[in-house]
């Protein structure tokens, strides 16, 4: 288990923290991005104001996730 802290919340209310540009893991074991599904190139979530300090737990499964969502947007191209 890790913890982070949340830095975004969700359209759902949910805690967020941005452990990647543009992805995202949250609270509720998602893992969300700007780039992938209906998000349409818009962010997901909204910044939480700086004087909120609040953390949660995510798994190794949530992580590794998110770190494939990562490489995958940021794969460098092979020409």
């Amino acid at each position: 288990m890790y913890e982070v802290k949340a830095t975004h919340l969700t359209n759902s209310n949910g805690l967020a923290c941005e452990i990647y540009p543009d992805v995202f893991v949250v609270q509720d074991g998602a893992v969300l991005s700007t780039y992938a599904g209906q998000a349409d190139g818009r962010c997901p979530c909204d910044p939480l104001p700086p004087d909120v300090d609040a953390h949660f737990e995510i798994d190794n499964s949530q992580l590794k996730r998110a770190v494939h969502r990562a490489t995958s947007i940021y794969r460098p191209r092979r020409w």
